[in-house]
């Protein structure tokens, strides 16, 4: 069964719990955009809560960056994730189509902490970069650690790839009917699992920085898979019609050392 609507009564679930758990895009009280003078450059003009947006001071850790440079970490091994399919529950919050992540036990244990799934969302084009390259979207697997609220972040970016061989994980949620507008809300039983969208988990690079938008609050240890997922010009006009140009610009890196696994390559130090 396909459900589509409004969902106020679970936006104002969202708010009570957005200081523990704070999710990428979740809704806040104050609006924003991508563009304009409530675009990401005065963020922090907006709301009194959202300062870290500015970025001024020359130790921020906000988030996306640019990642060129490299420290290989023999220590970093293959991301030890637990996963399991919940049941389709999209809905389109204004800034990003999110699908929540039902109570399923999913986690992801990464130095030594351990961060529960909570949903997942997009950007287009991506909101981090390899060497100056956008991808063409990006999607962001959002788990949190319930002990103190701190987030952890799966970095996916897509590159478009070959027009007969569809992006199965993907056409699932478009399959199901993509929310259009601010609001609207896609339910249905079949499932999806968010480790069937990911690359390989032995290559990626992990940094500390920031959620990419507001509070923008520097609590959220990245990863970004080195390898892109590939999916149709088709598939990712689905998500472009919809969500437009959904990206934070990267954010200046100021010192931090980005840390990849063994054999993922060039950007090399």
């Amino acid at each position: 069964m396909k459900k589509k609507g409004k969902r106020a009564g679970f936006f104002q679930q969202l708010a009570m719990f957005a200081v523990t758990i704070p999710a990428m895009s979740i809704v806040h009280a104050q609006e924003f955009s991508y563009n304009g003078d409530d675009g990401p450059a005065y963020w922090a003009e907006l709301n009194g809560d959202w300062e870290a947006c500015a970025a001024v001071a020359t130790d921020a850790r906000q988030s996306p960056i640019d990642i060129a440079k490299v420290k290989v970490d023999p220590q970093l091994g293959r991301l030890d994730l637990h996963t399991y399919p919940t049941t389709i529950d999209m809905f389109n919050n204004g800034h990003t189509i999110e699908q929540h992540y039902a109570n399923t036990g999913s986690y992801i244990v990464f130095d030594n902490r351990s961060f529960e799934l909570q949903q997942f969302h997009f950007h287009t084009y991506s909101e981090h970069t390899i060497q100056r390259d956008h991808g063409v979207m990006e999607m962001h697997g959002v788990f949190t650690d319930p002990s103190v609220g701190d987030n952890l972040v799966i970095g996916v970016l897509f590159e478009v790839g070959n027009p007969a061989k569809p992006n199965e994980f993907i056409q699932t949620l478009i399959d199901a009917g993509l929310p259009e507008k601010n609001g609207d809300v896609i339910e249905n039983e079949d499932l999806i699992d968010f480790r069937d969208g990911l690359t390989s988990r032995k290559r990626y690079y992990t940094y500390t920085g920031s959620l990419t938008t507001p509070p923008c609050s520097e609590t959220v240890t990245w990863i970004v898979l080195a390898k892109r997922a590939k999916l149709t010009r088709e598939q990712l006009e689905s998500f472009r019609t919809i969500l437009g140009n959904n990206f934070r610009p990267t954010q200046d890196r100021n010192g931090r050392t980005v840390r990849a696994t063994p054999g993922t390559g060039s950007p090399r130090s």
